[in-house]
């Protein structure tokens, strides 16, 4: 793990604008990406909703599909999945997709990516990672960084979180930071910095770029 991370926030806040329905991305975004006050205002929807309906079935399946090009953390969101502190529910979220498909085994999603890379170089490799990863991890890693670089998987992956959630760890883990109960801190924004620089997000898993 890298804990060598600069730079800052740049400042500028985005002026706030109105939200969309449940289930699809909030304006003011493009190709899924929000910016920092896009995130908060957005994440206050659900945070202060009483009632918050998880998507289940197909309509989950269809909303995800609608999302194509926000990031697993604006889908989990979108789609009903929020802990009571506002951060996504990942767990529940990835469980209801699989769910929706039919209950699909581990088993079954390790031979599709088997099958896909049987006539590759790389076929040994992806062998001996879905030992002990699973395959959509190693999926995200492929879609970040492209085909060829498997060998580094083991180097880049850091985890199954959000964005903010790794910022916290990373700052925890390598400044042993035991910050006071009453003490907030932005760590939406700190992962902006990490991100800028050190790492990224590719469905709800994170990657050093360093490797």
């Amino acid at each position: 793990m890298n804990c060598a991370a600069s730079g800052s926030a740049s400042g500028m806040i985005p002026a706030l604008r109105e939200p969309s329905a449940l289930g699809t991305s909030p304006t003011g975004t493009e190709t899924g990406t929000m910016t920092l006050a896009v995130r908060r205002f957005y994440r206050l929807q659900f945070t202060h909703t009483k009632q918050i309906k998880m998507l289940k079935g197909t309509e989950l399946l269809n909303t995800i599909r609608s999302m194509e090009t926000a990031t697993r953390t604006e889908q989990c969101l979108g789609c009903g999945y929020v802990r009571q502190d506002g951060k996504p529910a990942f767990t529940s979220f990835y469980e209801a997709i699989l769910e929706a498909r039919g209950n699909t085994t581990v088993a079954v999603e390790k031979e599709e990516l088997l099958t896909e890379y049987q006539d590759s170089e790389e076929l040994e490799t992806l062998q001996e990672l879905l030992e002990d990863y699973n395959a959509d991890a190693i999926r995200a890693f492929i879609e970040c960084f492209g085909d060829g670089s498997l060998e580094d998987f083991t180097d880049s992956y850091q985890g199954e979180m959000s964005g903010a959630e790794f910022a916290q760890q990373i700052t925890e883990d390598c400044y042993a930071i035991d910050l006071p109960g009453f003490v907030e801190v932005d760590w939406e924004a700190t992962w902006q910095n990490l991100e800028r620089y050190d790492y990224s997000e590719q469905d709800g898993f994170i990657f050093a770029c360093n490797f």
